[in-house]
Parts: structure tokens; C-alpha cells; sequence
């Protein structure tokens, strides 16, 4: 190697090391502060989870201060006066180019930005599993988390299920599990029954019908399954925004505050999510492998407001938005809508977080990354922590 290579090589290194070395100062300088997040969603239909226009849910947290958010909000050319809006931008090609310039900026890094990726009918499937099929192996003793059991049936099911027995069948059943969900009446329940038996008659594949029997088999403890789940309980908002709180929790430590976009589901749930960061309690750890997590959240505040008050929650729809474009593109295989193909250019799955609910083709624990490495069941340890929690703790402010 000549003396020049071996200078360069030097350098290489050196600089690594420098960025290396800069980029874990900022961490630990970024975990003293108690920072402000402010969060934004899109495509949050309300009841009408299943919906074919609006099929991704993505909820943005961002952190910045209000002239960082207004510079970005310039790149945009938005002429509205009172705030820059993903829906009226998208309307021309000069407003989807200047989204692009804003999340092409330098100031969009997972630092700064967090995301949510909810694909919504992929979180119906994971509903039917958790809230089903894992209180009845529950009740049977046995742990369907373990090793990510659950995640590989979700998995399954939802290419499995349209491939063997129609894709309107199943859009059916899923439909009328929602419906379920949310009335909890007996005419609710023998619909979603009902929908599930008939996919027996449209099975193509004889061995997948035991997949249907199992569904047809919690039909026997629906009751002791609904007992105590909410009406909102397939309301996205909900865990995508506990969620956030996990991952800016690794990030800010000593807590932070919250500033979202107004949202009615959410202020209900304020009283739950005031427990979730009662500081009054000891730290713990909940969950297996990669799904660990640790309660309680570090939040210290939780504040609802309009954007048209915050130029971050501006910034915050605007990202949420267009992660959901670019999302919803990918998951139908886009290849000329122009906006979705500018977008895909930016990389921005780095934005999105371990979280996100997006099937996947695999189904064992080591293409999960679901190994059982110890841990505790997430269900039953998160009741007992809120049994344990207060309302609101002395250093949580709602």
C-alpha cells in the first residue's frame, strides 16, 4: 500500500471516529434536556378503520423550536395565512415539490423526527389475534407472545387468509369485527361468527381451515374476551402515541412534554395516559426480546392545541401526511404517481420506528428478531402496573 493510500485510509478512519465521537456527545447532551415534542397524525378515520382510501395511519413527533419549523414551513411556498397544510399543498405540483424540499432538509433525521407506520388493515389482524386468540391461549396457560408467536400469526392470516378464502369475504369479516369491537352486542357478535364460518365455504385450502376453526373457537369465551376492552380499542391514536412516549422516552430520559394536535379520542384518554407517566412509581421492564419496554413513560405533560398555535405541529401534519403517501404507495406497488415517487427517493422508512405495524413475510422467532432472551408477559405486567399507578403523579402535569 503507498504511502498515499495508507494517508487516506488514516483519515477515513479519523473521521469516522470524529463523527462517531460528536454523534454520542450529542446524545448525552440531548438525554439532560427535557424537551417539548409536538405529534400530528394522518389518516385516522375514526370507526371506519377498513378504510380503501385512507389504508395507512402514521402519527409524527418532531422536535423543534418555532423558527426551525418556520423556516421548513417556507420551503414549502405555502401562501395560506393562517398555516401550512399537507391536504391544500398537495393539490399542485408546486406545493408537492416544496413538501419534497422540506423533508429532503437536513433538519428531517430521526433526531429530530419520529414516526409511527400503522398499516391499518394489518393492525385489524393483529387485533384479532391479541384480543382473541391470545386470551384464549391465555386462559389455556399458555403465552402467545412468547417468541413473537403472535406477530407470526398475525403474519400468516393476513396473506393467508385472502389467498385461501377471497379477498371480500375477508374484508367481511374484518368489518365486522370492528363493528364488534366497538357495539359489543350479541346481533355484533353472531355477525362476526357468522362472517368467520362462511370463509369455511370459500377455503380453498383444506389444512387452512383449522386457521378458521381456531378463530370459530373463542366464540366460547367472547364474553370474558370483551370484558373490559374499550370502545376505542382499535383507535390507532392510541398506541401509536404510547409508542411515541417509549421512543422519546431513550432519547430524553429526565421526560418531556407533549403538544398534539387536537384530538377527542386522545383528551379521553388522558386520565390512562396520566397513569402510564406516573412518575411515583419504580421502573420496569415489561415485554420480550426486541419488544421490550420500560414504564413509566417519560412524558411530564400532555396538551392538546390547534396548528394554526404551533408552526412544529404544521411541520408535524405535514410529515405524518406525507409519510402516509409514500407508505400507501409502497403498499400498492406505485410506479407513476409522481408526488409518491419523489418521495421514495428520501429514504424515509429511516424516520419510521422498531414499532411500526407492517406485515412481513416472516413468521420464526429469528426473522422476527423475537427470540425469547427473558422478559416478562407485556398484558399481564401493564395491568398490574396500572392497578399499582396513580391517576396523575406529582411530576405529571394534565
Amino acid at each position: 500500500m503507498s504511502r498515499n493510500s495508507q494517508a487516506k485510509r488514516k483519515k477515513k478512519i479519523a473521521d469516522k471516529k470524529k463523527k462517531l465521537s460528536a454523534e454520542l456527545a450529542s446524545k448525552a447532551s440531548e438525554s439532560l434536556k427535557v424537551a417539548t415534542i409536538f405529534l400530528d397524525e394522518s389518516g385516522n378515520t375514526g370507526s371506519n378503520i377498513i378504510d380503501e382510501n385512507q389504508p395507512i395511519f402514521t402519527l409524527s413527533g418532531c422536535k423543534f423550536t418555532e423558527q426551525e419549523a418556520l423556516r421548513l414551513i417556507e420551503l414549502t411556498g405555502s401562501r395560506s395565512p393562517k398555516e401550512a397544510h399537507f391536504k391544500q399543498l398537495k393539490r399542485k405540483k408546486s406545493g408537492q415539490d416544496g413538501m419534497v424540499r422540506l423533508m429532503k432538509h437536513s433538519l428531517i433525521n430521526k433526531n429530530r423526527v419520529r414516526v409511527e407506520l400503522i398499516h391499518k388493515k394489518f393492525m385489524v389482524t393483529t387485533k384479532i389475534v391479541d384480543l382473541l386468540i391470545e386470551h384464549m391461549m391465555h386462559l389455556r396457560g399458555q403465552d402467545l407472545y412468547l417468541n413473537g408467536a403472535n406477530i407470526a400469526l398475525s403474519n400468516m392470516w393476513f396473506y393467508c387468509l385472502p389467498t385461501f378464502c377471497g379477498e371480500e369475504p375477508v374484508l367481511k369479516m374484518y368489518k365486522s369485527f370492528v363493528k364488534m369491537i366497538k357495539f359489543q352486542t350479541d346481533e355484533f357478535i353472531e355477525q362476526f361468527y357468522s362472517d368467520v364460518e362462511a370463509l369455511n365455504d370459500t377455503c380453498s385450502s383444506d389444512n387452512f381451515k383449522s386457521d378458521i376453526n381456531m378463530i370459530l373457537s373463542t366464540k366460547s369465551i367472547i364474553q370474558d374476551a370483551l370484558d373490559g376492552i374499550e370502545k376505542e380499542a382499535l383507535d390507532p391514536s392510541i398506541p401509536a402515541l404510547f409508542c411515541q412516549c417509549l421512543n422519546w422516552g431513550d432519547v430524553h430520559p429526565k421526560g418531556f412534554h407533549i403538544v398534539h394536535d387536537d384530538s377527542q379520542t386522545l383528551e379521553k384518554q388522558k386520565a390512562l395516559f396520566a397513569q402510564f407517566m406516573d412518575w411515583t412509581q419504580d421502573t420496569i421492564e415489561l415485554g420480550y426480546a426486541r419488544r421490550k419496554f420500560n414504564l413509566p413513560l417519560k412524558g411530564k405533560s400532555l396538551k392538546f392545541s390547534s396548528s394554526e398555535e404551533y408552526a412544529q405541529l404544521q411541520v408535524a401534519d405535514i410529515i405524518a401526511s406525507c409519510l402516509a403517501y409514500w407508505a400507501n404507495g409502497v403498499s400498492k406497488g406505485e410506479k407513476d404517481d409522481y408526488f409518491f415517487l419523489e418521495l421514495n427517493k428520501l429514504g424515509l422508512d429511516k424516520l419510521t420506528t422498531k414499532n411500526k405495524i407492517w406485515p412481513t413475510q416472516n413468521v420464526t422467532p429469528k426473522s422476527l428478531g423475537t427470540e425469547y432472551d427473558g422478559g416478562v408477559n407485556p398484558a399481564d405486567s401493564t395491568a398490574h402496573y396500572l392497578m399499582r399507578a396513580k391517576g396523575s403523579g406529582e411530576e405529571v402535569a394534565f
